[in-house]
């Protein structure tokens, strides 16, 4: 069970949030109070995994007007997305995006969605099959149908891979060199786009390839931006990419370890460009498990406007210690200190 720290509690935040929908008979908007709630574990709405329990992840956060939109890793071949106008109650909407029979995203379980809202429309960047792939949609709720009939990154694709594939199941493992997994898009404020993503190399590190649009990669090889350091936390893998640009600077947020293990956690890198060269920073790791506060494995980030201006962190967090426990989605409040370094605004559990 999840213990909410009588520091936490002390730190919840009021604001209000106005323009969420009319009233009936013509009573103007409706204010609807939010009280942030720093770290507590989210009531999402889900079904129920082979093991009886609703692990859900990855999670990514759009707002638009006055209504977060989430979108997450569940046991599922599609992807689902919820919608809140308070941060507490979450609205299921259903599958925004289905497979396509027949294709190379068939098979398999989806997993870490991340949608791009643009003038255009909004584009789903999602794995299937250990690649890469992008679909569009004119709503945030889809449905999102695909751009392409091929991977955008894996599979012989945006520099990963030749497109064979020697070992077949339960040896297809051993095709790591084909993979692509966790895309994250940039724009800077120079308009340039950037598409980061973790193939395997079979250490998982973090590569990054300009875009010429939302759907179309610069015909370049990708720059390695962030590679494990193997003597550190973060061991094997380093993954879940998420960049803010902040005066001039680009600070590389990333998950280190094994996703399942508890000793995943959250780490941060500066950088002058949006290709590097990326500097971790010395009082990594960001976000950590705490043992004592039953809080395990923190990691899969992603940051969306808050209620009143400013940032919140979504993240997931394992539910005990075991390898394979099941995650809940959570979130903090962060913002760039005097020196231009973000934290955490509400200390950890």
């Amino acid at each position: 069970m999840h213990r909410t720290s009588p520091g936490i509690a002390a730190l919840a935040i009021a604001a209000a949030l106005a323009g969420c929908g009319g009233g009936s008979g013509g009573g103007g908007p409706r204010t609807v109070p939010i009280v942030l709630a720093p770290h507590t574990v989210l009531a999402i709405p889900t079904d129920v995994d082979v093991d009886g329990s609703p692990d859900i992840a990855d999670p990514h956060v759009l707002k638009i007007g006055a209504v977060w939109y989430l979108y997450a890793t569940q046991t599922k071949r599609n992807l689902e997305a919820w919608t809140s106008v308070d941060l507490a109650t979450w609205e299921r909407e259903g599958a925004v995006w289905e497979p396509t029979p027949g294709t190379w995203n068939e098979a398999g379980q989806a997993w870490a969605p991340h949608v791009e809202a643009t003038e255009a429309g909004y584009y789903l960047y999602y794995v299937k099959d250990q690649k890469l792939g992008v679909a569009w949609s004119p709503s945030p709720l889809g449905p999102f149908e695909e751009i392409q009939d091929q991977p955008l990154v894996g599979g012989g694709h945006g520099g990963v891979g030749n497109g064979v594939e020697e070992w077949p199941a339960p040896l297809d493992f051993l095709n790591f060199d084909e993979h692509a997994i966790d895309a994250f898009v940039l724009k800077a404020s120079d308009g340039s786009l950037t598409l980061y993503f973790v193939p395997s190399t079979p250490f998982g590190e973090i590569w990054a390839i300009p875009m010429i649009d939302y759907a179309t990669l610069a015909d370049v090889e990708p720059t390695v931006v962030l590679s494990p350091d193997l003597a550190s936390w973060e061991g094997v893998v380093v993954e879940a990419p998420w960049v803010i640009e902040h005066e001039g600077r680009f600070h590389l947020l990333y998950s280190g370890n094994i996703a399942f293990a508890p000793e995943y956690a959250i780490g941060v890198a500066v950088g002058p460009t949006p290709l590097g060269p990326f500097e971790r920073r010395a009082d990594n790791p960001f976000l950590a498990t705490d043992a004592s506060a039953a809080f395990w494995g923190p990691g899969h980030l992603s940051i969306a406007p808050g209620p009143a201006g400013g940032r919140l962190m979504f993240y997931h967090t394992k539910v005990g210690p075991d390898f394979r426990a099941d995650r809940r989605i959570r979130y903090a409040p962060v913002s760039f200190d005097a020196q231009g370094s973000l934290r955490l605004d509400v200390p950890a559990p």
